[in-house]
């Protein structure tokens, strides 16, 4: 789905939260005649079972992403002003009944320790999947 960028840049993490709920129910939807100033909402409905690797593999990317600090990244950056990159970091961790989520964009220089976690996040579970999966900014 998408909202105003302005929306976006203003809404808490539980309106957010919202929006990628109804973005994951609209799923099946194709985004038509995105206007300028638009935000894309995206949630990711692949099961990890159809993903159609070894659970060695997963488990390799799980123990990647919290030696690199998953568990212990923020909801969001605050940012003194809107980064200018195209790509934005969404992390979804769900351990048992608790579940998290992180929305970081990429900045070239780090701002924060979470830039520079969610960097070294993306890094390590990039080392470990196979080619045909790499996540690509």
């Amino acid at each position: 789905m998408q909202i105003p960028i302005a929306v976006g840049d203003t809404a808490s993490a539980a309106t957010m939260h919202r929006f990628v709920v109804e973005a994951r129910r609209r799923c099946d939807t194709p985004l038509t005649d995105v206007g300028a100033g638009m935000r894309i909402i995206t949630a990711d409905t692949l099961a990890v079972d159809s993903l159609s690797v070894p659970d060695s593999v997963v488990a390799n990317a799980w123990t990647a992403a919290v030696g690199a600090g998953v568990l212990r990244l923020p909801p969001q950056v605050q940012r003194s002003a809107v980064p200018s990159s195209d790509f934005t970091y969404v992390v979804e961790v769900r351990r048992g009944n608790e579940y998290r989520a992180s929305q970081i964009e990429h900045v070239e220089q780090p701002e924060s320790q979470a830039d520079r976690q969610v960097h070294d996040v993306y890094a390590a579970v990039n080392r470990v999947l196979p080619p045909s999966l790499l996540l690509k900014p």
